[in-house]
């Protein structure tokens, strides 16, 4: 059953990355043509996905609303998960420990999104300024799992005997732990993903997101808001769903490299 649910997410995942990749062979409709003409227009076989209030094709601002999500997510969970790695390797010396420790402790005490809405409502709203924000304020739990498990494996024997045959700190870290917990980046690295496009959407909902003119799958959710009390119910279905399941799949895959691959 587990495997069954991770081919199925993983075959979601793909379908959804392809559909961003190639959002502009899919449709050549501009996600930000307005034509009040055509607004309101319920699922059709001309507009699929149907129009928004401003006459906007649903299924084009939701592919290329996905696209920006997942670029969000990648760039966002990449740097966030190197940053965790840094800060690890640094935390991994016993003399920088309890700071380190202490540090995330403090930081970790504060939800990330506090910082996250402060500093978004304070700059211009760009997407690598947002992503760039979301990856300084979420860097801290991968962290502490990082350095959790780096002073595991330091304690093991294939570690002891790399440091009799006279083996550095560095070399220890880069060249024998780090190839060792490639699962947990990995599966930290996903989970970090999934968690940005969250944050992201969030952000937009609470319309401190990206700026308007790129459109996200976090910004259409905000925007449908009014639409419900109208009755355009395809306006928040349609990317909402594509929402949950990137997210979903993202963190079914993660878990399918949990606590894997781990010698000790």
């Amino acid at each position: 059953m587990k495997n069954l649910s991770f081919i199925v997410f993983t075959g979601i995942f793909i379908l959804l990355f392809l559909s961003a990749i190639f959002a502009g062979y899919i449709t050549d409709i501009d996600p930000n043509f307005v034509d009040l003409l055509d607004a309101n227009v319920m699922p059709n076989k001309n507009f699929i996905f149907g129009t928004d209030a401003l006459g906007r094709d649903m299924l084009s601002r939701t592919l290329y609303g996905l696209r920006t999500s997942l670029m969000i997510g990648l760039i966002a969970g990449f740097l966030c998960t190197m940053f965790a790695f840094i800060y690890a390797y640094i935390g991994s010396f016993e003399r920088f420990y309890t700071v380190c420790e202490r540090v995330i402790d403090m930081f970790l005490s504060i939800p990330n999104i506090l910082f996250i809405m402060i500093f978004s409502s304070v700059t211009s709203g760009g997407i690598f300024i947002i992503i760039t924000i979301i990856a300084l304020c979420s860097w801290m739990q991968s962290a502490k799992v990082l350095i959790a498990n780096i002073r595991l494996q330091l304690k093991s024997p294939y570690v002891l005997q790399a440091k009799s045959n006279g083996a550095s700190s560095s070399q220890i870290i880069f060249l024998e732990i780090l190839p060792n917990l490639k699962n947990i980046l990995i599966s930290l690295f996903t989970i970090n993903v999934a968690h940005s496009i969250s944050l992201e959407a969030t952000l937009s909902f609470f319309g401190i997101g990206t700026s308007l003119d790129v459109v996200s799958l976090g910004l259409m959710i905000q925007e449908s808001i009014e639409a419900l009390f109208i009755g355009s119910w395809w306006v928040f279905l349609f990317p909402t769903i594509v929402l949950l399941l990137l997210i979903l799949s993202i963190v079914f895959i993660s878990a399918k490299f949990e606590n894997r691959g781990i010698k000790i």
